[in-house]
């Protein structure tokens, strides 16, 4: 222990200092430490305070942004895609029916359908190249039913008188036919007589009366002589000048049959342009025009052109 007035080192349980002789009792009571107060800038030196240390915090680095995982990149509508495929192809191949009218259709749904996806779908300009390929395709179908109907129109009307000009030429044969088998008749006076007549029962073979040489279409027993029998698009008849027949009673080739006339018409003239006549030379004539109302005779179909 110190004296507290001189200094000196006393033992600790002295009560006088051995060198000034001061009590240790009269030691003063140290003041109370003063309390802190804020140091005023102005009458503290800068070198004086020497500032805290900073706290260390381990470095901090921004986070990455992240993709926001709710957004999706909007895709292709598939119907917009197919639809320009379709117009493309209904505008180059001319398909306005197989591909043109598809691509209108699927165009408008697709159309629709991206409008009302809120930005999920795109394709709206595929769609409307679709559409308006569709559209100009089907300008396309007018100028091809007047090229296309003409021709099947013409190729139908050909056939029609291709068969007709066969069908005589076949009444010409079952006519040979006829007079060689029956030469007291000569040639059959109508297309009955070529014929099954009207009971068509020719399974037993014909006769002068019904040769069974013809189809009952034609040879049924209402195609008499000047009568118009159907078949197909054309209407044929079987005309002569020649006496009646008597099949029951015998007669000689003097009286017989010599000349006919076969004739073909169309119905109308929607089914044919040329009437066709054919007589006992078998050679096919043919002229141009309408329905004929009557048949010709032999000597005009003489006068008409052969094919």
């Amino acid at each position: 222990m110190f004296c507290f007035k001189c200094g000196a080192s006393m033992p600790e349980d002295s009560t006088v200092c051995p060198q000034c002789a001061t009590p240790v009792q009269a030691a003063p009571t140290p003041p109370p430490p003063p309390q802190a107060s804020a140091p005023n800038p102005a009458s503290t030196s800068a070198w004086l305070n020497v500032p805290a240390a900073p706290t260390q915090y381990p470095p901090q680095y921004p986070p990455q942004a992240q993709p926001y995982q709710g957004y999706q990149h909007p895709k292709t509508d598939g119907g917009a895609i197919t639809s320009m495929v379709l117009g493309i192809a209904s505008f180059v191949l001319c398909l306005s029916f197989l591909a043109g009218i598809p691509a209108i259709i699927l165009g408008h749904i697709s159309r629709s359908k991206i409008k009302k996806s809120m930005g999920r779908l795109q394709g709206d300009g595929l769609a409307l190249t679709g559409l308006i390929l569709g559209y100009i395709s089907l300008l396309f179908i007018p100028m091809i039913a007047a090229i296309v109907i003409p021709n099947l129109l013409r190729a139908r009307i050909s056939a029609n008188e291709s068969a007709a000009a066969s069908t005589v030429r076949t009444i010409n044969t079952t006519q040979i036919t006829y007079s060689t088998t029956y030469p007291e008749q000569g040639y059959a006076r109508d297309l009955a007589t070529l014929g099954g007549g009207q009971t068509n029962n020719c399974s037993s073979g014909g006769t002068a009366e019904h040769a069974c040489l013809l189809d009952n279409q034609l040879g049924n027993s209402s195609c008499t002589s000047g009568v118009w029998c159907q078949k197909g698009a054309y209407q044929y008849t079987v005309s002569s000048n020649c006496a009646a027949p008597n099949f029951g009673a015998q007669q000689g080739t003097e009286n017989a049959c010599a000349e006919y006339v076969a004739v073909a018409t169309p119905i109308n003239s929607n089914t044919g342009h040329r009437n066709y006549c054919s007589v006992s030379d078998a050679v096919i004539r043919s002229r141009s025009g309408g329905p004929l109302l009557r048949p010709p005779t032999a000597e005009e179909c003489q006068g008409w052109a052969p094919l």
